[in-house]
């Protein structure tokens, strides 16, 4: 059989007519119908093209998109954003119909056999897709026989080891695609090639790293929709490019070019421009970017040397070029300083509001700090020491706020809060990151109102002068009403992550991790009585913070606080005693409901997770797992006192799975449980050189339902039972 499958895939990749029989109906068929029932032919064609792409090649869908928009296949779209909108919900039918696999958020790829089925069906099938497909089979030569008689559409030769192409002697009119990126040992492109190829719309020389200069003829590719030359690294100049009316796509990427070619200006019809990463360009006079009429999407980003100079000399600004470029919608662009010193207007902020997608990188910083989370409207400050009268244009429209290496940060929230009248609050931000700054945040002017009303994820990361995120209150009037995420690292003088000095709701909170803090003592501080806080509160991550003696005191405060809390994870907090303090007043209170996993990693104070006092025990009705390392001070996982003799025959822990510990030397015992039932869904325990421990809380009604029991076989010996017949029923799930 197996044989078998090799023919016909042999048979396929020689675009042969398949072999009847089994082969035909179990390989060709079902997928030739997948693709016959595709909703129309437009789709199919965009299908088709992805066996260009080599075998088990992983392809980008943005650029997959860009492709079929410079194919004419998405045609009838108002901007680039529609398109690749439309682009992606063509990718979903493809996935939907098992035609095409996704890889990775950004990338796609075909199975080997459709791709094959795909290459037979355009090389053999669809005419009006005709494609000669040698793309990733290690060709050093292109045969200009191949390439004659066939009427081809769609041409790739790309991943290849090709370092000279042939001088053509007849043309090729048909094609309309020609791929050739990714030939590294390619030296050239004479014109004596790409004059065989007039009809070209898309021409791909992306990763061919030795070309220097492509030749005076593609000026005169007249059909060409896009030009694609990304990491040409040694490409040093272009041609003029003035007679490319219909160009719409150009990339011109980390290249070596120091100037635009001639003629830019003239590319009425270009919609993406990308000049991003060119180091050695630093020029682009004025007028040049004003002539694109029609562009929709500038990258600019990694060309910090780039500066717009008029005919006088005199350097003008980015948004003075790009002012009259009413269909701009996307911007990517890095900035020296000065642009923080731009003076807010109403046509700069009406500018700034016509984005659909901005990335805004102002200054520059040797160390940059990526933060998971999805960028649409960026702005990034790095390093900036001196701040303008009016900034507020950087803000009107983002979404994510950085602040990097910046000094003075009193001084920029100050102006923000004084200046903010007339632009008012800034009401789609919804991340902000400070790192490595410097500014007392709590003195300068007030604002009157929350300035970040939407707010969702707080990041502070190596701050010397911050106290708490409450710092923010004052100056930027936050009152954190819809704050979900709160991460804190390296803050050396943040004693609490929140004071309630000033009323706050902290009704959408969902997660919070502080790392490296070294005064922390306790998450939050509260004076407020019979307070409903952290309502929504998930997920509790804490590490290396020598300071923190427990995570929350709750006080007076009302113990639905905790409600929804699922993962608490500690680690390396040296001074910590328990996880959560609690007084008398909760006597009878259900905590932590949905609490299901509770981590403590080097913690060599602590002596109980927690200690429940006067506390129902259904208040852990929900725990699945539980992990303690190296604590050497515990010696009780949960502590109960005497009032549970009152709860007789009540359920401990009932959904507890799994219990992980190691190098716990004074544990001695997990749980009390006297009258109760402890752990009756026990499955896994894991115990290693804790050599005190010698009861397990296992008993006749949940010995059936443990499936690994792992530690030492000293240890293992030495466990004491209620009677040897739970011992015996166990031996052979015991691991040592």
């Amino acid at each position: 059989m197996v044989e078998l499958w090799k023919d016909a895939l042999n048979t396929l990749c020689r675009s042969e007519p398949l072999i009847r029989g089994r082969i035909e109906d179990k390989v060709y068929n079902p997928i030739k119908w997948s693709y016959d029932v595709l909703p129309n032919e437009c789709i199919k064609s965009c299908f088709l093209f992805c066996c260009l792409f080599p075998e088990d090649f992983e392809i980008n869908v943005k650029e997959l998109v860009r492709y079929w928009l410079a194919e004419g296949l998405l045609e009838g779209h108002h901007d680039i954003e529609e398109v690749m909108d439309r682009g992606m919900t063509i990718i979903e039918i493809l996935k939907d119909g098992s035609l095409l696999e996704q890889v990775y958020p950004s990338t796609v790829k075909l199975h080997d056999v459709i791709r094959d089925v795909s290459v037979w069906i355009s090389s053999s099938v669809q005419k009006e897709c005709k494609s000669l497909v040698r793309s990733g089979i290690g060709l050093h030569r292109i045969r200009e026989g191949e390439l004659l008689g066939k009427s081809y559409k769609r041409v790739s030769f790309m991943n290849n080891q090709i370092n000279e192409l042939p001088n053509m002697v007849k043309e090729c009119p048909t094609v309309s695609t020609l791929l050739l990126q990714q030939n590294k040992a390619l030296e050239g492109v004479q014109d004596q090639f790409l004059a065989a190829f007039m009809s070209l719309k898309i021409l791909d020389l992306s990763y061919c790293n030795l070309i220097k200069s492509l030749p005076p003829c593609l000026d005169q590719l007249g059909e060409l929709r896009a030009l694609v030359l990304d990491s040409c690294t040694h490409l040093e100049t272009l041609p003029p490019l003035g007679g490319l009316a219909k160009l719409q796509v150009l990339v011109c990427s980390g290249t070596d070019i120091a100037a635009l070619p001639q003629g830019t200006e003239k590319l009425t019809s270009l919609r993406l421009l990308d000049l991003s990463y060119n180091s050695r360009l630093a020029v682009i006079h004025c007028g040049v970017m004003s002539g694109l009429c029609n562009l929709e999407y500038l990258d600019m980003r990694g060309n910090k040397r780039l500066k717009f100079i008029g005919e006088r000399g005199e350097i003008s600004n980015l948004f003075e070029e790009i002012s009259h470029l009413d269909r701009l919608i996307v911007l990517l662009v890095g900035l020296d300083s000065s642009a923080c010193t731009i003076e807010t207007t109403n046509t700069l902020v009406n500018r700034m509001m016509k984005f659909k997608k901005f990335e805004l990188s102002i200054g520059s910083s040797s160390k940059v700090t990526t933060v998971d989370l999805e960028r649409t409207k960026v702005v990034s400050l790095l390093n900036i020491h001196v701040w303008g009268e009016r900034m507020e244009w950087l803000f009107v429209n983002s979404t994510s706020v950085y602040f990097q290496c910046c000094e003075s940060l009193d001084v920029a929230f100050e102006k923000l809060a004084a200046n903010s009248d007339e632009v008012g609050s800034f009401d789609t931000v919804k991340f902000l990151f400070i790192s490595d700054s410097t500014g007392w945040f709590g003195v300068g002017s007030h604002a009157k109102f929350d300035m970040l009303p939407n707010l969702e994820n707080i990041f502070f990361e190596d701050l010397t002068h911050v106290s708490g995120i409450s710092d923010l209150v004052p100056p930027l009037g936050l009152k954190f009403s819809k704050l979900r995420y709160i991460k804190v690292a390296g803050c050396p003088e943040l004693k609490y992550l929140i004071t309630t000095r000033v009323p706050l709701t902290l009704e959408m909170l969902e997660e919070i991790s502080v790392h490296r803090c070294k005064k922390v003592e306790q998450l939050f501080k509260f004076d407020h009585q019979n307070s409903v806080l952290f309502p929504n509160l998930e997920k509790i991550n804490l590490s290396s913070c020598p300071k923190l003696k427990y995570l929350i005191s709750l006080g007076t405060t009302m113990p639905l606080a905790l409600e929804m809390l699922k993962e608490v994870s500690v680690h390396h907090c040296e001074q910590l005693e328990q996880l959560f303090k609690f007084d008398d007043h909760h006597q009878n209170s259900v905590l932590f409901p949905k609490l299901k996993k509770i981590n403590l990693f080097e913690c060599p104070k602590l002596k109980y997770l927690i200690s429940l006092g006067t506390i129902m025990p259904l208040a852990l009705e929900m725990l699945e797992r539980v992990v303690v390392h190296r604590c050497e001070q515990v010696e009780q996982l949960f502590k109960f006192d005497h009032h549970h003799h009152h709860h007789h025959n009540s359920v401990l822990f009932p959904n507890l799975k799994k219990i992980d510990l190691s190098d716990c030397p004074k544990l001695r015992l997990l749980i009390e449980e006297k009258n109760n039932v402890g752990c009756p869904r026990l499955e896994e325990v894991s115990v290693w050189r804790c050599p005190l421990l010698k009861k397990l809380p296992i008993s006749p009604q949940n010995v059936g339902t443990i499936k690994t029991i792992r530690g030492e076989q000293e240890w293992w010996d030495g466990l004491e039972w209620d009677n040897d017949h739970i011992k015996n029923n166990l031996q052979s799930y015991f691991k040592p």
